[in-house]
Order: C-alpha cells, then sequence, then structure tokens
C-alpha cells in the first residue's frame, strides 16, 4: 500500500516538473520540451507575453497566422520565424458608422503600400487616415515568435498590444470588394463605360 502512494507521490511530482517544463522554455532555448501531452487551441489573437505549443498539422499553426497584421522580420536564427506587429489604421477624424463601430484599418504590409494606404481617405467619412503603430514591447512593436521542432509548433508573444485590434484579413477583402463593386457602378463609371463602348 505504502509502495502505491510513493508511485502517486513521483507521478505527482513528475507531473509537475513536466508542467514546469512546458512554461519554462524560451524560443531561443537550444532544447525545446518534445514530452507534451496535450497542445494549445491555437489563438486567433495571442496578446500579451504568452507562449503556445501547437500540434504541426495545425492549419493555423503552420500558416504563422494572427489577426493582428504582422510582418515578417529579419532575424538572425534561421530556425526561429520573427513578426513585428504593425499597428492598426484609423481615421484621423475618429469617426463612428452608423452601427456605431469606429474605423480600424488593416495596415498594408509593404512600406511603400502604408505610406499610400495612409493618403487614402476614410472609407466611412472621407478624412484623412493615419497609422497607429504597435509601441507594446517596451516602445517597440510588439513581437511573434514561431519555430517548428519535430511534431510541434513552439508559439511566443513579447509584449502586448497598445492599439486597438484592425480588421481581419477576411474583413478588409471583403471591404475593398463592396468598395470595388461601388465603383464599378458609380454614375461617372458607367458613363465612362458607355463612351468607351461607343468608340
Amino acid at each position: 500500500m505504502l509502495k502505491g502512494a510513493d508511485d502517486s507521490v513521483m507521478e505527482q511530482e513528475d507531473s509537475a516538473s513536466r508542467h514546469g517544463e512546458m512554461m519554462s522554455w524560451d524560443i531561443n532555448d537550444i532544447k525545446l520540451p518534445q514530452h507534451v501531452s496535450q497542445t494549445d487551441w491555437f489563438q486567433e489573437w495571442p496578446d500579451s507575453y504568452v507562449k503556445h505549443i501547437y500540434s504541426s498539422e495545425d492549419k493555423n499553426a503552420q500558416r504563422h497566422h494572427s489577426s493582428w497584421a504582422m510582418r515578417n522580420t529579419n532575424n538572425h536564427n534561421s530556425r526561429i520565424l520573427k513578426k513585428s506587429c504593425l499597428g492598426v489604421v484609423v481615421c484621423g477624424n475618429d469617426c463612428s458608422t452608423l452601427d456605431g463601430r469606429k474605423i480600424y484599418l488593416r495596415p498594408a504590409i509593404c512600406d511603400k503600400a502604408r505610406q499610400k494606404q495612409q493618403r487614402k481617405c476614410c472609407p466611412n467619412c472621407n478624412g484623412p487616415l493615419r497609422l497607429l503603430s504597435c509601441r507594446g514591447h517596451g516602445g517597440y512593436p510588439v513581437t511573434n515568435f514561431w519555430r517548428h521542432e519535430g511534431q510541434f509548433i513552439f508559439f511566443q508573444s513579447k509584449g502586448a498590444h497598445d492599439h486597438p485590434r484592425p480588421e481581419t484579413k477576411l474583413e478588409a477583402e471583403a471591404r475593398r470588394s463592396i468598395q470595388k463593386a461601388k465603383t464599378a457602378f458609380s454614375p461617372s463609371a458607367l458613363r465612362l463605360k458607355r463612351v468607351q463602348e461607343i468608340e
């Protein structure tokens, strides 16, 4: 009977040390935990200083998906993918839509496209757009790190986003499609089409 109690205590201690190992790793460690009994559910909006261990079968983790606007950043370690947050594009007039929502657009990934984006008008009120940069990691952008090791994908976020969430990629694509459709059927576009047909 005593032996069973000792085994139980040893199992609990072993489980506690494995749990400690699961939480104490850093993305830059030479060896990462490989005795992972349960992987995490994928997090679309990781925020703050968090760590997750995903299954290498998880499609979102394979794509290094995040609904925050992130871009690849130069990294000296080829085994670790580093991504930095670009922030959010907001209306300079701080307008709201008819249903009370604020304008939080997804910043373009490319520097040139992002500068061009800020010269455009707010899709709601035609006011100026401006970029709210992410400064949630000691004055620098929040950084996400991804590392594939065996049957796991390790994720670590450093910093807490200090700005609102931007629209998701799907929301941005839907908004652009609606804008294109409106432009295509505007009176000036229809007149131009008629002129081109006549010529």
